[in-house]
């Protein structure tokens, strides 16, 4: 697909812009939390009256709302019966928002991470975490852009943030050759509060956004679609968190009820991943740190010293016995059973998003499961950093899936070569 993210301008909002999309986002976490609420109180069960188990996956659980439940004037009700929790009808922003046949999707689950971790992996509040996010979240974006930041994250609060943004979402193959693309124009917050119990908690919102500069692409065979979600992240116990999330997508045109449902709930489907990218984050954090300190101090770096035996289980090196490799962070020498492969994101600066994989000790994953996102999403933030300025994310593809490529970028990437 030709990349359409030259027709997108970049906005300047007003003041009174700012503030409408910012009492918006405000009032649909405000909704969404009592939602929560009402949903938790009955312990955590949707009615199979009005809910249909769409998919399951990784302790979460997403459903779609029954078409016999739309056909009636409701909006939220978690068991279907008589006596429904928060009739909220007419104030439903998002109800509102959507066709009738347009199906409500609810998600609900466990993940392993802490709120920020959560909060982290979803972070794209510039260009260049977008597009990290991206890669770790596995997005399908044949064409975006960044069009406005309206609240840029800060060194107090790194993980909050609210802007303006355009992308065209990709289809599968099997799709993609029987219809039209569609595009997206949507307001995105994300970041980490406090509710009136005075509890912490996490959330992401997307949500749609319309301005006058921005008009459809219909003349292109772009597809203007709609969606309205909203997750909210808690701690239950340490090292998991709850995840509730509501909306919907509605790709417009002539979809079957099935695909609709399928395309809303793919972004709640990934949720499994945000806190793998958190991990994935801080581990290439970690890296490009170290890597830094040689810089700074060339004569301190120690000589890779060859061991006899993994670090770990003492299983030896030997004739056919598999060799030992090196932790990337550590350095200690690791048999193939002690050792971890994770692939990360190390360069974004161009069009082609390049991955490396690295080997991990399992003592180093851990250092960076529990270490707090903070620092790290501080440290992005920061003009000192160095990062690639991204305009655009057009017709992206990761590197590990053109081998050629990704060889040629690893010569490129001598900033955190070993």
């Amino acid at each position: 697909m030709k990349a359409r993210s030259f027709a997108i301008p970049t906005l300047s909002l007003s003041p009174s812009e700012a503030h409408k999309v910012e009492a918006e986002v405000a009032a649909l976490l405000k909704q969404t939390l009592q939602i929560e609420c009402d949903f938790l109180s009955k312990a955590g069960t949707l009615g199979g009256q009005q809910w249909k188990e769409l998919k399951t996956r990784d302790h979460f659980t997403i459903y779609k709302e029954r078409h016999r439940a739309r056909s009636r004037a409701r909006s939220w009700d978690p068991t279907a019966t008589s006596r429904s929790l928060s009739m909220v009808d007419q104030e439903d922003m998002v109800s509102m928002k959507k066709n009738q046949q347009v199906p409500m999707i609810v998600s609900t689950g466990h993940v392993k991470g802490t709120v920020e971790d959560v909060v982290f992996g979803f972070a794209a509040g510039d260009e260049v975490s977008w597009r990290i996010r991206t890669a770790y979240m596995k997005d399908q974006f044949a064409d975006a852009k960044f069009v406005a930041t309206i609240k840029q994250p800060t060194e107090e609060q790194p993980l909050n943030y609210l802007c303006i943004k355009w992308f065209v979402s990709e289809f599968p193959k099997v799709i993609s050759a029987f219809v039209h693309p569609r595009d997206f124009l949507v307001s995105e917050a994300s970041g980490v509060k406090v509710d009136g119990l005075g509890k912490r908690f996490g959330y992401y919102i997307i949500t749609d956004y319309v301005h006058p500069m921005i008009s459809k692409m219909d003349d292109c065979g772009v597809v203007r679609s709609s969606i309205s979600m909203c997750f909210i992240i808690r701690e239950v116990s340490p090292g998991k968190v709850h995840v509730f999330s509501r909306g919907f997508v509605d790709p417009k045109g002539d979809l079957s009820p099935n695909i609709t449902a399928a395309l809303a709930a793919r972004p709640m489907a990934g949720l499994a991943r945000t806190a793998e990218a958190s991990i994935a984050k801080k581990l290439m954090w970690l890296i490009t740190q170290q890597q830094r300190k040689r810089c700074e101090q060339p004569q301190q770096e120690d000589q890779q010293v060859e061991t006899e035996s993994c670090t770990s289980c003492d299983r030896p090196r030997g004739f056919l016995k598999g060799r030992l490799t090196p932790c990337r962070l550590c350095r200690d020498e690791f048999c193939s059973r002690c050792i971890i492969q994770r692939t990360l994101v190390v360069d974004v600066s161009r069009n082609v998003i390049t991955e490396r994989t690295y080997s991990f000790c399992l003592s180093c994953i851990l250092k960076a499961k529990r270490m707090s996102p903070h620092t790290v999403a501080v440290d992005a933030i920061r003009p000192s950093t160095g990062r690639p300025n991204v305009i655009s994310i057009s017709s992206q593809r990761t590197a590990s899936d053109v081998s050629s490529q990704s060889r040629s970028s690893d010569r490129r990437m001598s900033l955190i070569d070993r």
